[in-house]
């Protein structure tokens, strides 16, 4: 039987920030963009690409591993292929469960995960393990592991820990979603123009605050958090009919006190190939990784963020990706009747 944890009611009114109208003129720092890999689609060193009646095929998800490697996970072909971002070159592959959504990499295993269950692979792609997950959450893109434990990340923007020390447990469902730094977070759209953040920061003490967006707000995701960094990936509307977006990564401030203002943010290129459930991953140093499916293959960029201060020429996006608007609609496979 499920157990449901509402971890934001428990403490509501303990450490419970004031809502604030933030400004985000006055960024107090921005993001450094470096380019990290380049993968060509189907290239003997790149990922696999193809069409298939309504949806375009390629790297769905992405994990940043030791010693210079990335992993993606390659629903084109159903496995995992490891390339060496020093040379480019691929080191390992191995197939995985049909159709995978997406996974995650911790201390040396591989968590996959399926329609109806989560596998567990080593690093030359034997099974290990396997937990399935009640039908109930069948639509589950994303999963995330912490403290020995795996978690879904659900469409609801709750998460549900399914698994802990390798054992299969009965469900237990949190309010937010679960990041590495082990905070929970949730977001809100307050309006139009407005969304919240609630926050599980530090011994269960809860942080809501609201900011403001120019434009017209399409969705508001988590990206992750660090110790002192909360990552949201902030879409908005372009134009409603037909529908365009503009999505940008902020950075939001954890002080003593709680939830900070928003220091800084960057646009993201407007460029999606194939459509990828996991195009960011943040890393407990604080730098972010994010993956770019184009035409010409796969990218991965990392963004620091660093003081305006700093340096006078940061560096951003190539000019080639900004300037490109590209949507895996405009290629799907035309099927005639």
């Amino acid at each position: 039987m499920k157990t449901k944890i509402n971890l934001f009611i428990i403490t509501f009114l303990v450490g419970l920030n004031c809502w604030g109208q933030v400004s985000n003129n006055n960024l107090q720092s921005t993001l450094e963009v470096n380019q990290v890999l380049q993968c060509k689609w189907n290239a003997y060193d790149g990922i696999p690409y193809s069409q298939v009646p309504s949806a375009n095929l390629g790297s769905t998800s992405f994990e940043l591993l030791e010693n210079s490697k990335i992993a993606f996970l390659c629903n084109s072909t159903s496995e995992i292929i490891v390339i060496n971002t020093i040379d480019g070159k691929k080191t390992n592959k191995f197939p995985v469960i049909f159709a995978p959504r997406d996974f995650v990499y911790d201390d040396g295993l591989f968590y996959v995960l399926s329609e109806k269950q989560v596998i567990v692979y080593d690093k030359n792609g034997k099974e290990k393990n396997k937990f399935p997950f009640p039908d109930k959450y069948l639509g589950t893109e994303r999963i995330t592991r912490f403290n020995n434990s795996t978690y879904l990340l659900l469409p609801s923007g709750n998460c549900l820990k399914i698994e802990v020390n390798g054992n299969s447990i009965t469900p237990i469902e949190y309010s937010g979603w679960i990041t590495l730094s082990g905070k929970y977070i949730k977001t809100q759209l307050k309006g139009e123009n407005a969304y919240s953040i609630t926050a599980v920061l530090i011994k269960g003490k809860i942080n809501k605050k609201e900011f403001l967006s120019e434009n017209k707000i399409a969705g508001v995701y988590v990206v992750g958090s660090t110790k002192n960094r909360i990552v949201l990936d902030v879409q908005t509307y372009i134009s409603e009919n037909p529908i365009r977006v503009e999505r940008k990564i902020v950075s939001i401030e954890i002080t003593n006190t709680g939830l900070g203002n928003i220091i800084a943010e960057i646009k993201i290129p407007d460029v999606y190939y194939v459509l990828s459930n996991k195009e960011f991953s943040l890393l407990t140093n604080g730098i972010l990784y994010n993956m770019i499916t184009s035409p010409e293959g796969v990218y991965v960029y990392s963004l620091k963020e660093i003081k305006k201060t700093i340096k006078k020429n940061i560096n951003g996006y190539p000019k080639s990706l900004i300037d490109k608007n590209y949507h895996f609609n405009n290629n799907l496979l035309k099927v005639e009747d």
